[in-house]
């Protein structure tokens, strides 16, 4: 990850007043601009909950270093019906909710609770790196 780009996505979220600046995680909670986006409550491919917590957020803080993030740049794309479905921002894979993680969240599709997510994402991203009025 190119630092002087994750320091430059820091120092305009602080500059925008947005608190946290960078994604935080507690445990597997993961919020943006104090608000929780989502819960890591199982693991994957050999990573346990807080390691792929901490691999979104390592994502969240590259996806951040972007400008003018719009709503409609969060997409949820899905190959199978009620098979794993996968958060996208502008192309970039943030996380794949597959059917253990959904459960474990209360809901057994997991293409449910990916929009669920993206649609937290599509509220809190353009606040901290939207167009410029």
């Amino acid at each position: 990850m190119n630092v002087t780009k994750t320091l430059a996505a820091a120092l305009a979220l602080a500059a925008l007043g947005a608190a946290p600046a960078l994604p935080q995680t507690g445990g597997d909670t993961i919020t943006l601009g104090g608000q929780i986006i989502m819960r890591i409550r199982t693991g994957a491919g050999g990573y346990t909950a807080v390691q792929r917590a901490e691999a979104v957020r390592e994502r969240l803080v590259e996806i951040l270093s972007q400008e003018n993030l719009r709503p409609a740049d969060v997409t949820v794309r899905q190959t199978r019906f009620r098979q794993d479905a996968s958060i996208y921002v502008r192309d970039r894979l943030l996380i794949t909710v597959d059917r253990t993680l959904s459960q474990a969240n209360g809901n057994g599709d997991p293409a449910a609770l990916a929009n669920n997510w993206a649609q937290r994402l599509r509220n809190v991203l353009p606040q901290l790196r939207g167009p410029k009025p």
